[in-house]
């Protein structure tokens, strides 16, 4: 299991190349998710050792960025990030909090994958 607690937001801490209803849409393809029309999410999988909460921030017709916390295995992070950035990852920035250590998509999840 993975813990973790990032904004996550395009090249440049700029905005995600997608728009919130695309995002909403995806996610509402994945199993055990609860959306709000809010833009919060909640995805519990396995008994509630899954869990996944989120944010989806949007303005001017793009998704800003999307806070995201919890904790949970590899495959669900690549399924909830996936539904968040469609099958483009390249070019995208977390900020992990609450260190406010900036890194590219790619640095974090090779962290995940040695830790998980």
């Amino acid at each position: 299991m993975i813990s973790f607690h990032l904004y996550l937001y395009g090249a440049g801490k700029g905005p995600l190349q997608t728009s919130f209803e695309a995002v909403e849409e995806r996610l509402h393809q994945l199993e055990s998710l609860y959306f709000e029309p809010d833009g919060s999410f909640v995805l519990s999988r396995e008994s509630g050792s899954e869990q996944v909460f989120g944010m989806l921030y949007d303005a001017a017709g793009q998704l800003q960025y999307c806070d995201l916390r919890g904790h949970c295995g590899i495959t669900t992070w690549k399924a909830i990030r996936t539904a968040i950035l469609g099958d483009d990852v390249a070019d995208h920035e977390v900020l992990l909090l609450p260190d406010q250590e900036l890194q590219d998509l790619q640095s974090f999840e090779s962290c995940l994958i040695k830790s998980g």
